[in-house]
């Protein structure tokens, strides 16, 4: 499979014509829009998970499949910082990958594996977007966000002995120091110790992006 990097280019800029339409709509209509969307994703997903029952979802992305969707159905605003937090994560990480070595990373991936997480990610993508752009998030949404870090490195790890997919699994990478087993074989406790606290403050730093793009987006579309 290729040309997946021109595909995920242009999907992006569907999704970004797409937004920018959704968010001049009045609520309740663009609240519709939302609610299409991510039930196709929840939907997609549960189904997956009775077809491959051993695809746990662990990574930070498969879980916002199931999380985001939830959030959204049943307006759950106390968790919305975090949906689009993990919704930011998931899209960005992703598109980017697919755009500069999506051909490398996926090609040999099943077609509808690639083209059903293309929409996946872009439905999150759009959500986070979109709610950026109409909802004020603030400052103090933050502490959710760490709550919901933690939680999801816990989710990762209680389900570990479970998992039987045989595919890089990218949370584990990282919380297991993989960069440091395969940079620095020979420094190991140094190496460890270093990665660790960039690591913490990353994610602890990261916590506040929902408020900072608020600030630029609300409003202003």
């Amino acid at each position: 499979m290729g040309h997946l990097n021109v595909i995920s280019l242009f999907w992006l800029i569907v999704l970004i014509y797409y937004s920018r339409y959704v968010i001049k709509q009045e609520e309740h209509i663009r609240n519709r829009y939302l609610k299409i969307q991510l039930s196709i994703v929840l939907g997609y997903n549960i189904a997956m998970l009775f077809v491959f029952p051993w695809k746990l979802p662990v990574e930070l992305s498969t879980v916002s499949y199931f999380v985001v969707p939830l959030i959204m159905l049943f307006n759950i605003k106390k968790l919305q910082g975090w949906g689009v937090y993990s919704a930011i994560l998931a899209g960005v990480v992703y598109y980017l990958a697919m755009i500069i070595i999506g051909n490398k990373l996926y090609a040999d991936y099943p077609a509808y594996s690639v083209y059903t997480s293309i929409f996946n990610h872009g439905a999150l993508l759009s959500y986070a977007y979109i709610m950026l752009s109409t909802v004020e998030f603030k400052k103090s949404d933050r502490y959710i966000i760490w709550i919901g870090i933690i939680l999801s490195a816990l989710w990762a790890q209680l389900l570990r002995p479970h998992v039987v997919f045989a595919f890089r699994i990218f949370i584990y990478e990282v919380l297991d120091g993989l960069f440091v087993k395969t940079y620095f074989p020979n420094h190991l406790t140094i190496g460890y110790v270093g990665y660790y606290v960039w690591l913490v403050l990353a994610l602890y730093f990261s916590a506040s992006i929902v408020h900072s793009l608020s600030k630029r987006l609300y409003k202003k579309a």
